[in-house]
């Protein structure tokens, strides 16, 4: 029962590096993808750091997630390959270029050898135009932490907001379920709104 007239998106990346690899005898002189990819991990961890008060107050910092790490095969082996994927809440007005060149030039400084890609790219979203025309249906106007499909219709050149029924501590669970009065809230706000359109 609460409006959102901004998210974040989600940007998902993945790093990986490449070595000979080989048998762990020889692992002083043999390159070390996992080694150096840890290092990019600790580095991103830190830009998101120095980035937590960056932002909007009601969305500040990007919520970075170093997600996964993988390539080891068996603790003899040195690896020959490492993958690490990570995934960031940019804000409304993030420096989306900004982020991509300091990820860059943290790679580099680790290895020149690291390549960077995307794996996921949603555009956060902002809209203030509905905003009047829900608030004396809802609690609050505000912004959420995770990402919708309104960012696309705001891509697409239309007016959105995020309102509905439900809590998202519900949401994506086994158990997920919506309440029948928050259901009943939502029908009467529907028939209000295409009323007054």
């Amino acid at each position: 029962m609460r409006a959102h007239r901004a998210h974040g998106g989600v940007l998902g990346q993945l790093a990986r590096l490449t070595g000979p690899g080989g048998h762990s005898s020889k692992a002083d002189h043999l390159p070390k993808p996992m080694a150096r990819l840890a290092r990019f991990a600790a580095a991103l961890d830190d830009a998101a750091e120095r980035r937590r008060h960056d932002g909007p107050a009601d969305m500040a910092g990007t919520c970075l997630n170093i997600a996964s790490f993988a390539g080891g095969v068996a603790y003899n082996v040195v690896p020959a390959r490492a993958e690490l994927e990570w995934s960031l809440r940019p804000y409304p007005g993030f420096d989306r270029a900004g982020w991509d060149a300091e990820v860059a030039a943290l790679a580099r400084a680790i290895d020149p050898g690291i390549e960077v890609a995307p794996t996921i790219d949603h555009a956060p979203f902002a809209c203030a135009a509905l905003a009047p025309l829900v608030e004396r249906f809802v609690r609050s106007v505000g912004a959420l932490q995770y990402w919708t499909e309104a960012a696309l219709w705001a891509e697409a050149g239309k007016d959105a907001i995020v309102i509905g029924p439900g809590d998202i501590a519900q949401a994506h669970a086994a158990d997920e379920y919506v309440a029948l009065d928050d259901l009943d809230w939502a029908v009467g706000l529907f028939r209000a709104l295409v009323r007054t359109a």
